[in-house]
């Protein structure tokens, strides 16, 4: 058990006590049938997702993510990054698997740091629905105040934060090398 499960798991058993305490057995069964509905809801989309993931992961070659999202790319990585998430459709349960396969393929850490603060700034699907609700000023002023801070944040991190970059890699390859042999059956 790694120590993120641990800590989701020292996380739960706090909020069950919690439940516990402020409204006995019936309101911990509650919080389990929520989070159980939630889990069911989102299966089909769990699926997609990690097929996605590991069909990218076969089909593009490594080179060629490395040529547009790695260190190839130069300054133009964080900026790609950037708008592949404002593009990218689907949530977090579609786009971190993504990411995870294209850090594992190549793709420099900072330009997928670029693509996940494009995804939560600049996602075009969610631009009607801000406009509807808070107008197109608001949308306007909002989207040029954040526009620079994706691929900022993805050129901030392989400028300054390298050696922590590669250490990130190596981790999320690490992670791909454990589910590979879980599927494989090779891990004991």
């Amino acid at each position: 058990m790694n120590k993120t499960t641990l800590g989701m798991a020292l996380v739960t058993a706090i909020l069950i006590l919690i439940a516990f305490f402020k409204g006995g057995l019936p309101l911990v069964g509650k919080g389990f049938l929520s989070g159980g509905q939630t889990f069911i809801g989102i299966i089909p989309l769990l699926i997609v997702a990690f097929i996605v993931a590991g069909l990218t992961s076969t089909i593009i070659p490594q080179n060629m993510v490395s040529r547009w999202l790695g260190p190839e790319a130069g300054w133009k990585g964080p900026l790609l990054g950037s708008l592949m998430g404002a593009l990218v459709p689907g949530g977090p349960f579609f786009f971190y698997p993504l990411m995870a396969t294209l850090i594992a393929s190549g793709a420099n850490v900072g330009t997928m740091i670029s693509f996940v603060a494009a995804k939560t700034l600049w996602y075009v699907g969610r631009i009607p629905v801000e406009i509807a609700f808070v107008g197109l000023e608001v949308t306007v002023i909002r989207f040029l105040i954040t526009f620079p801070l994706p691929i900022a944040a993805g050129t901030a991190v392989d400028t300054f934060l390298p050696r922590f970059a590669d250490k990130i890699r190596e981790d999320v390859k690490q992670r791909q090398l454990k589910k590979k042999a879980r599927i494989s059956g090779e891990e004991k």
